[in-house]
């Protein structure tokens, strides 16, 4: 007997827009296995997007369901898991959708091990979003399940791209194609088309969060400003999703440790404000009473100890602070930013013991807010040279970029590669509102007196951290090279010549041939063709200077100070083949 046209459409027809019959279960739930079921309720007009997804989710879980024998063949008792090319159907061939085939040979066993102990040995206490025992089940998983396979790609091109791994594995003969470009970019864009074959509204919403997080840092790695932003909104969109429909299942980031909830919210609050400062975007989580609460007790192992201290730290800089700082709420006083740079200072105490790692966000990220508190205190109108808080002097960056120097002179570079290119580039934005200051000193304010050091000393020490550590030598250097050329052309000699460079010639001698010269110089010279100014490495006599803080300034140069710090994008590092 063949079907009939049946006179009311079932749930899953109608939602489907595909013909129904009759008898029950029709044809159509038949071939794809669904529930056919009518309701006798009346329908509202307009799109009911609820069913709609749960029809679409079951078809997604029965196929999953059915790929599985096909794809457990993947893992080798012997071996453990491998990832080779296996083909993925995500939607019913009646969609047009395409299937998504992994890349055969990209993620190795060790290559993942190797990113998971990096990771979990050294990152616990900055990006808390994993725990090692939930991971492992994502790997487990990673053959058959195409969210967990993209979540494991996302975590290792993180690792890869963001951190010092590859300069310690480098080191310890690791593979070498983690320390290329084309590789990182390989498991990127692993990842970012594994994701688009998922849907990131569907459960486990946690993890797609925590893909879309790892993106954006992997992203912030490459120096991609504009992808890096896309992730980090997609992120926080769906963390306020998940939690406006109370979604409890997907809050967990692992089964087995559900107190972790609350750090991914403080994480991505922390990242969303460090990425609106530097970029001067709108936030879009707030902290309320309702926000996860992060425990607070002395006895907090140290891993969680230092990213309590690191909410406290973003905290402070919510709507109303990034609202003055973006120019769209003029109301400011001098005692809400003396109290902001109070709290600041407060948030990571001077006799804080942690590990290196650990104070090596903490110290730099500390001194980068106190610069840009500083900053829109210029801009606010509110700095002097007899100012009743120190805060609110012209001469305060100088203060902070000695307590930057003395905090990292205590820290091993190891524990400063471990953060990427995100703290060179905070360690960058300092310097550069160093050299706008110093700019305004008379020559004898710049110069150190016998055994103190002075600002010189200050300038030289963070160019030789952006100089040492991995991937500011070829991003960075050329642009703080390229102010201190324009801004204190006295400095760019001696402190070439600190980094063991040579320095360029001064003004009036004859430039010497490129081809003898480093690519480091030659790209000194094409930058700065057309400038002039003394690059002498005498500094012009003068007075015997005192305390650098009580040392004249020049008001004529204040114009220079306030201004913000350079935008970082593509079109600079245009210079960088000079300095790989």
């Amino acid at each position: 007997m063949s079907d009939s046209p049946a006179k009311q459409a079932c749930e899953a027809c109608r939602r489907r827009k595909v013909k129904c019959t009759s008898p029950r279960p029709c044809k159509q739930c038949r071939s794809a296995g669904l529930v056919c079921r009518t309701s006798m309720q009346q329908r509202r007009k307009g799109r009911q997007s609820e069913k709609t997804a749960n029809v679409l989710s079951e078809l997604r879980s029965k196929e999953n369901v059915q790929a599985l024998p096909r794809e457990t063949s993947i893992y080798s008792p012997s071996t453990g898991p491998r990832f080779e090319s296996v083909t993925t159907p995500l939607s019913p061939p009646a969609s047009g959708r395409c299937h998504f085939s992994r890349t055969a040979g990209l993620l190795s066993s060790s290559l993942i091990d190797d990113c998971s102990e990096y990771f979990f040995s050294r990152m616990r206490g900055t990006v808390p979003i994993l725990q090692p025992c939930g991971f492992q089940k994502q790997i487990d998983l990673a053959g058959s399940c195409l969210h967990a396979y993209c979540l494991v790609t996302a975590f290792c091109a993180f690792v890869v791209t963001q951190t010092g791994f590859s300069v310690e594995y480098d080191s310890m003969n690791y593979s070498e194609k983690c320390s290329l470009e084309d590789f990182r970019g390989s498991l990127i864009t692993e990842a970012t088309e594994a994701r688009r074959h998922i849907d990131p509204v569907t459960d486990p919403v946690r993890q797609s969060i925590i893909i879309a997080f790892l993106l954006y840092g992997c992203h912030i790695g490459l120096g991609n400003q504009r992808h890096a932003y896309y992730y980090l909104r997609e992120a926080t969109t769906l963390y306020t999703a998940s939690a406006l429909d109370d979604q409890t299942s997907s809050r967990q980031v692992d089964d087995d440790d559900p107190s972790e909830e609350g750090k991914l919210f403080w994480l991505l609050v922390i990242s969303e404000r460090a990425h609106a400062i530097r970029r001067h975007r709108p936030i879009t989580l707030q902290v309320t009473s309702e926000s996860p609460q992060l425990e607070d007790d002395i006895n907090l192992p140290t891993s969680t100890a230092g990213f309590l201290c690191l909410v406290n730290l973003y905290r402070p800089f919510d709507e109303s602070f990034l609202g003055q700082w973006n120019g769209i709420n003029a109301t400011c006083s001098i005692e809400s930013l003396v109290q902001l740079q109070e709290r600041i200072q407060n948030a990571v105490p001077a006799d804080l013991d942690l590990p290196d790692i650990l104070m090596a966000d903490l110290r730099v990220s500390q001194q980068w807010l106190r610069i840009m508190i500083w900053q829109l205190s210029t801009t606010a109108g509110f700095l002097s040279t007899s100012a009743t808080h120190a805060c609110m002097d012209f001469r305060h960056p100088l203060q902070i970029a000695e307590d930057l120097c003395l905090a990292t002179w205590k820290l091993s570079k190891q524990s400063m590669e471990t953060h990427g290119i995100g703290l060179i580039e905070k360690l960058f934005e300092v310097a550069c509102t160093l050299v706008d200051v110093m700019a305004c000193l008379s020559v004898a304010g710049l110069r150190s007196s016998g055994f103190k050091l002075g600002p010189q000393d200050y300038l030289k020490h963070l160019c030789t951290l952006i100089h040492d550590l991995p991937g500011g030598r070829r991003r960075y250097l050329p642009l703080l090279l390229t102010k201190i050329r324009q801004s204190l052309s006295s400095m760019i000699a001696p402190i070439t010549i600190h980094l063991n460079l040579q320095p360029y010639p001064p003004a009036g001698s004859s430039v010497p041939n490129r081809d003898t010269l480093s690519p480091i110089v030659s790209s000194q010279i094409s930058l700065q063709e057309g400038l002039t100014g003394s690059t002498s490495t005498d500094i012009h006599p003068g007075s015997a200077p005192g305390n650098w803080m009580d040392s004249n300034f020049n008001y004529a140069e204040m114009s220079r100070i306030g201004d913000k710090t350079p935008e970082i994008d593509e079109a600079f590092l245009q210079y960088s083949s000079y300095f790989s």
